[in-house]
């Protein structure tokens, strides 16, 4: 039986299927409508009609004439009329004459055409223009003063200033589009180099926890010298700064023992392997201070300077907004220069790296203080606005027999204020 059936499926495969009947032959989608019909449409669209006015006349779909526009636009072979002298722009006027002429009689034409459907997104918009917008002048001016104190900031730094020192919260476009219009190119600095690392943040728990120190080679005159930074890594505050004629151990002990009588001993410092810190065969002088300190020593791994960002970074910030700027004949000059540099570094530069906080107030312990004052000058700079701006052009009379307030005493803040009839008179601080 089984052999009868295998014999019957052999034969039953073996017949040969019946022919499938011929498909009906479809004319291909690309061939059903001729190019005359694609300019045309391309015209009425370029022209400003709708898509779906052009799709119901031509008798397409609005993703066909979507997929036309965007082969002819990548092409570049879009409809294009030159306008009366035969180049440059055309009139509103003439691209409706050009449409009306393409269009067969009857056809719905919009009342204002469009040239170029991209122009129409960049920044057009039916919403009227409010002339109360923008930044006022003295806002545009403390911006610019910045900037020409402090040259090499960029947009996101002149935000930091005027948040901390003025409650201020500008956005970093604004900024931007101050600077462009007063002149100012924008500076665009190197990013982090790409390697096999990621590169990872690493900030001190608290203050002197770790300083971090380095030299760097500065012209002064016709001669070289080498300046020493030590910085906190915390605050970023700089506690020490010497400018001297060479990287030495020596110099490094002086520094180290004039910070630590300012600001009190570290636990740790950081440097790189530089011959001015430690030696393969001996104990430098600066070695065997910190021992007698009981104060640890770190060394940046060898052939990586990305270690030292904190300290490197305040040395390009030295180089950049002071070497750069000014050129000094005399040592004597120099320092004097550096002093005034970093009593305003610490103390009167915001910085963007502890969230727009001047050095100063991480290193004092001030910064939650300092953090509510900003908030709170913001917040009144806002309320004071808004009361400012408070000037109603038209008030409607009250309905007859409807109650209305004359005399109203106001208090805003820690600030009193007379209301006379809708009028705001300011009286002055109210003690607790």
């Amino acid at each position: 039986m089984a052999r009868s059936k295998r014999s019957r499926s052999s034969k039953k495969a073996a017949q040969p299927k019946p022919a499938a009947e011929p498909a009906a032959s479809v004319p291909a989608r690309s061939h059903r409508y001729t190019p005359e019909q694609r300019e045309h449409a391309l015209t009425l669209v370029v022209g400003g009609m709708e898509r779906g006015k052009v799709a119901d006349k031509v008798g397409c779909t609005t993703e066909s004439l979507r997929s036309w526009y965007n082969a002819a636009a990548k092409a570049g072979t879009l409809p294009k009329v030159p306008g009366p002298n035969g180049h440059g722009a055309m009139s509103a006027a003439d691209a409706m004459a050009m449409v009306k002429a393409a269009a067969p009689a009857g056809t719905a034409l919009p009342t204002t055409p469009i040239l170029d459907q991209s122009s129409q997104l960049k920044g057009a918009t039916s919403a009227p223009k409010d002339p109360g917008a923008g930044l006022g002048e003295h806002e545009e001016k403390a911006i610019l003063d910045y900037k020409k104190k402090h040259p090499s900031m960029g947009p996101a730094q002149i935000r930091a200033q005027l948040k901390r020192f003025l409650g201020w919260r500008i956005s970093v476009k604004a900024i931007a589009g101050v600077l462009r219009r007063a002149g100012y190119v924008p500076v665009h600095r190197a990013g982090r180099p790409v390697g096999d690392e990621h590169p990872q943040r690493f900030e001190a728990p608290y203050r002197s926890a770790l300083w971090q120190l380095d030299y760097t080679e500065l012209r002064v005159g016709t001669s070289r010298r080498w300046l020493l930074v030590v910085v906190d890594d915390f605050s970023r505050f700089c506690v020490g700064h010497r400018l001297a004629e060479g990287p030495t151990s020596e110099v490094a002990v002086e520094v180290m023992r004039e910070a630590i009588r300012l600001h009190g001993k570290c636990e740790r410092v950081y440097t790189d392997r530089g011959s001015s810190f430690i030696a393969w065969r001996d104990v430098t002088s600066f070695e065997a201070f910190l021992e007698s300190e009981l104060i640890e020593h770190s060394l940046r791994r060898a052939h990586r300077p990305q270690g030292g960002g904190k300290v490197e970074a305040l040395i390009q910030t030295v180089q950049r907004e002071l070497w750069e700027v000014q050129h000094f004949d005399t040592v004597e000059e120099a320092e004097q220069a550096l002093a005034k540099f970093f009593v305003e570094y610490n103390h009167r530069r915001a910085h963007t790296g502890i969230g727009g906080l001047v050095p100063a107030d991480r290193f004092y312990g001030r910064w939650p203080e300092v953090v509510a004052e900003m908030d709170a000058v913001s917040r009144r700079r806002q309320g004071a606005l808004a009361l400012v701006q408070d000037r109603r052009l038209y008030v409607e009379p009250p309905p007859p027999a409807e109650r209305v307030v004359l005399l109203q005493l106001v208090v805003v803040g820690d600030q009193a204020e007379l209301v006379v009839n809708g009028r705001r008179i300011r009286l002055g601080h109210v003690e607790a």
